[in-house]
């Protein structure tokens, strides 16, 4: 049986790695990942960003009509890439990450857009054979369509750990005194992962903890805006622009306190460290987390946007509880599997 993950740029995508891992247990089961042939990348303004986000759109879904696979597994965010699948009648397992119509209003706002995000992410789940989600928080959001649901969080495998560099040694490469307490960000440096209000957010720690340095790992369009902050204090902030995903946990062993800041909207209920991987990264290494604008949970220190400093100062202070590490291997492998026997079985 060959399944081919299906995803806009799934190279950057590293719950794909995990899936593949598990799979290739199985003697029953060919994996496969379809890489984009083209890839057109913009860091200018919006309607740069959105044109050429159709432009990819539109050279995915054409690559996606020559693909042969007895069925897909398709990563919603965008929803359109169902359509050849649409079409074709073939059947494909939805894995529903987030609303996406959400995800295009956070980054371009409210207009016809937003309800066109919104049409084929209710395509997309309609049509779906089976759907995957990586939070059990989205379950009340699909459940409606009577589609077989199965919950596989997106915790990292246990290789995660595997530093290249001693905690020692990576501070000392990159300047960092002996005295120096490490606030951690990882993720686009868009409005979408609450990248705008690191500016507030480090100023007011500034002014309350003298030995805090905040390290920023990530790229996106507000790089340059961060840039300018991090200008005024030279010595307290370091932007490391987008990294491989091999190098982030030498990041996050270093770090004393690691953040994940979000804006409050009616979709932060979907969001908890199930699905947002960087959350259950920083809890391989068991740091003290503070996080705003998700759901709730024992593993962070949940906050408004303007308690986010009072927070990482806490935090700082010792406290906030070490997160608690789960890994892909205890928590995730025996779902997959247990889906596929289902599947050769007959039974879905």
């Amino acid at each position: 049986m060959r399944i081919v993950y299906v995803a806009l740029d799934p190279l950057k995508y590293p719950r794909i790695k995990k899936i593949a891992c598990s799979l290739r247990k199985r003697r029953d089961v060919e994996f496969d990942v379809m890489i984009p042939k083209f890839r057109f990348v913009w860091h200018g303004g919006k309607i740069g960003r959105l044109f050429f986000s159709v432009v990819n759109y539109v050279a995915v879904l054409l690559q996606i009509f020559f693909v042969r696979a007895d069925f897909f597994w398709v990563a919603n965010c965008p929803d359109i890439l169902v359509i050849p699948f649409v079409l074709r009648r073939k059947r494909y397992i939805l894995e529903y990450r987030s609303p996406w119509s959400f995800e295009v209003e956070s980054e371009f706002g409210s207009g016809p857009w937003v309800r066109l995000s919104a049409f084929f992410e209710y395509l997309a789940l309609k049509h779906a054979w089976l759907i995957t989600l990586t939070t059990s928080r989205l379950i009340a959001k699909v459940k409606s369509f009577g589609k077989p649901i199965f919950v596989i969080p997106n915790y990292p495998l246990k290789t995660f750990g595997m530093v290249a560099v001693s905690v020692k040694e990576f501070r000392r490469r990159f300047g960092c005194c002996g005295d120096d307490k490490v606030v951690l960000f990882v993720g686009k440096l868009a409005r979408l992962e609450g990248a705008d209000l690191l500016p507030g957010i480090m100023e007011k720690v500034f002014g309350k903890r003298a030995d805090a340095v905040f390290w920023i790992v990530g790229d996106g369009s507000l790089y340059s805006l961060l840039e300018q902050f991090a200008r005024r204090f030279p010595e307290k902030v370091r932007l490391f622009g987008w990294r491989p995903h091999k190098e982030v946990p030498n990041f996050i062993a270093v770090a004393d306190v690691c953040i994940a800041p979000r804006h409050r909207s009616p979709y932060s209920v979907f969001y908890n460290e199930e699905g947002v991987s960087k959350i259950s990264e920083y809890m391989f290494f068991e740091k003290p987390i503070v996080a705003c604008g998700i759901a709730e949970s024992r593993e962070y220190l949940l906050v408004d946007e303007d308690g986010m400093a009072d927070g990482v100062v806490k935090a700082l202070n010792g406290e906030v509880p070490p997160s608690k590490r789960k890994t892909w291997e205890d928590y995730c492998e025996k779902k997959i599997c247990d889906m596929f026997s289902l599947i050769q079985s007959g039974r879905i």
